[in-house]
């Protein structure tokens, strides 16, 4: 990942903002300069008293100008704790617009980047970059500017001041922020040195949290007696923390007691000095206090300066992860000539020479496919089948435009996949796969994946029954507007893990797309749910072309052909029964898990053979 400088990353949010919220960036340039002028009020109105009472001004004359000025640092702080909570509230839309951005940026990227173990991790750095709060990246960059620009101003402005009582005064001032400077970077790289170690307690910490507050897990842990392994564990990442904690608070204590030995040094000599320019006749007593107001706060400004520069450096690492999320490649979307609507359906999709690899794994590179040739014919249902690593998965989401070949084409209709919109190709397919995606939200719009009004509820039933689960919706009192999940509503649907393989087999059918997939669509279904699921299959993919990945061999006897796959090969294809007489692999698979379903009788039942 690309380190940014912290200047760019700024330079970043400031184009951000100058698109999206430029209010930000003139509430923050006021904020700025009010806080950068608030200070001399402070300095100024002793000054001010004193030389009124110097030159023995009436009582009203000192009550109109001190009046006055009071009037204005009020109304100054005023306007500027104004323009510091526009600036917050403005700052904090614009993290949801951020968020906003970073959700549909994840909806654009390539699928192989979005699987890639690296990204995963590098999508919620960036969740907590955008949404931890006040002390997430966003927000403590945007402080951590703004922080910076008022203090360098206000070390400027001190500095003009104090130039005017002496220079040479302003040089020692200088070389002691200097000193100050270069021990407070020594403590942000000291801080910086046990980041990745705090990061992975955190870690560490978290999992285990997370474990133990998993009710999924609540069973294993009181089996397996997992409960004080696991408190012991959480002691240790505690402890783990709490040593860092304490080399942390060690070297603040060390580090503070330096800055507090030179603030005195740095005070003590300008009282001294001051003192006897007052006695020598060469400062006012108002200018006394207006100088001893400048170089304490001289001191101060440069401590704000270093403690702004610690919070963009750790804000920096943020906001490089949100930056390179969003320079990830996205999925290629162009424009084609060719378009779905003026193929003929059911279509055929032809693999020729096709290559495919996993890229950047922990053994490297990792192979699946070379010169992979085959011809999936309009209208024909094919089933996958091959051990576990052998390609199915890899070559349905190479089917499905997934994944996008290292070499060779892909054909529809002999026409090559590229000349499609992205949009297009996903549009052909009806696709159910192992893992379970049900919304927050109404059947209807989960079925439909579209908004409720839209929703075809005669269409949207009929899938359901197809799917087996209008009988049961319907003894439940299940209907269109109700919600699914409890994540939203109390009373919301709960489906059990074959009614989920099943809502989604209804949601694949209602879409009703040319090319049907089903990626171990019965898995979760007990042998008598999975023969009725089967018994329907040629009537709910008739007229498309389908296929299906099963590890349960005698599903496969519903397929016009079989393919079984073997280390990205295909080794045996053929129907079902010219496998069986072949007696090649799929045969002996097929015995071995058949045996555990024949009757005492030797008789074979079909319905008790699905496997």
């Amino acid at each position: 990942m690309k380190h940014n400088s912290v200047i760019s990353d700024i330079w970043f949010y400031i184009r951000l903002f100058r698109k999206h919220e430029p209010l930000v960036l003139v509430f923050g340039g006021a904020e700025i300069i009010l806080g950068a002028l608030l200070p001399l009020f402070t300095i100024y109105l002793p000054k001010i008293a004193i030389d009124l009472v110097e030159r023995k001004a009436s009582s009203g004359q000192a009550l109109l100008i001190l009046g006055g000025f009071s009037i204005l640092a009020m109304f100054a702080s005023g306007m500027y704790k104004g323009v510091e909570a526009g600036k917050y509230n403005l700052y904090n839309t614009q993290r949801t617009n951020l968020m906003g951005m970073f959700f549909l940026k994840s909806l654009r990227l390539c699928y192989a980047d979005q699987e890639s173990g690296e990204n995963k991790k590098l999508h919620w750095k960036v969740y907590d970059a955008i949404w931890g709060g006040d002390w997430c990246a966003v927000s403590q960059m945007v402080r951590g500017t703004i922080d910076l620009c008022v203090n360098v101003l206000r070390f400027f402005l001190y500095s003009t001041v104090l130039a005017c009582l002496s220079v040479p005064v302003l040089v020692v001032l200088l070389v002691l922020a200097l000193i100050n400077y270069g021990i407070n970077m020594s403590h942000i790289r000291y801080e910086e040195s046990l980041r990745e170690q705090r990061a992975l307690g955190q870690k560490h910490f978290q999992c285990v949290e997370n474990a133990m507050g998993n009710v999924n897990g609540a069973k294993d842990i009181r089996i397996y007696g997992m409960r004080e392994w696991m408190i012991g564990l959480r002691d240790r990442t505690i402890g783990e923390l709490r040593e860092l904690a304490r080399l942390s608070k060690k070297k603040d204590a060390f580090y503070e007691r330096i800055g507090f030995a030179l603030g005195a040094v740095r005070n003590l000599g300008a009282y001294a000095y001051l003192l006897y320019q007052t006695q020598t006749g060469g400062v006012s007593a108002g200018e006394f206090v207006l100088y001893f107001g400048a170089i304490t706060g001289f001191s101060e400004f440069v401590n704000n300066i270093m403690s702004s520069l610690a919070i963009l450096r750790g804000a920096a690492n943020g906001t490089d992860y949100i930056r390179a999320y969003l320079d990830l490649p996205e999925e290629n979307r162009k424009s084609g000539r060719g378009r779905v609507e003026s193929i003929l359906l059911p279509p055929e999709i032809t693999f020729e020479h096709v290559g495919f690899s996993y890229k950047n794994t922990e053994e490297g590179d990792k192979t699946v496919f070379r010169d992979l040739n085959l011809t999936i014919h309009a209208g024909e249902k094919l089933a996958l089948v091959g051990a576990n690593g052998a390609g199915k998965t890899t070559l349905v989401k190479l089917l499905c435009g997934m994944y996008e070949p290292d070499e060779g084409q892909i054909f529809i209709n002999g026409i090559d996949r590229n000349e499609f919109p992205r949009e297009e190709w996903y549009r052909l397919f009806s696709i159910v796969f192992q893992e379970t995606l049900i919304l927050p939200f109404t059947v209807g719009e989960n079925l439909a994946v579209d908004r409720a009004e839209r929703v075809d509820e005669v269409k949207a039933w009929k899938a359901l029954e197809q799917a087996g689960l209008k009988q049961t919706f319907q003894k439940q009192g299940i209907h269109m507007r109700s919600y699914m999940t409890k994540t939203m509503t109390a009373d919301g649907v709960e489906l059990s893990g074959g009614q989920k393989q099943r809502f989604l087999l209804a949601r694949a059918l209602y879409k009703n797309a040319p090319v049907m997939v089903l990626d171990e669509p019965t898995a979760a279904l007990d042998p008598i749910a999975e023969s009725e699921v089967y018994e329907q299959y040629n009537q709910y993919t008739q007229g498309k072309t389908a296929v299906f990945i099963s590890h349960r061999l005698a599903s496969t006897k519903f397929s016009d052909r079989i393919i079984l796959l073997d280390d990205g090969e295909i080794a045996e294809m053929g129907t079902h029964e010219e496998l069986m007489r072949a007696g090649g692999d799929y045969a002996r698979m097929f015995e071995v898990q058949s045996s555990y379903y024949r009757r005492e009788t030797g008789v074979w039942a079909d319905r008790e053979a699905l496997i």
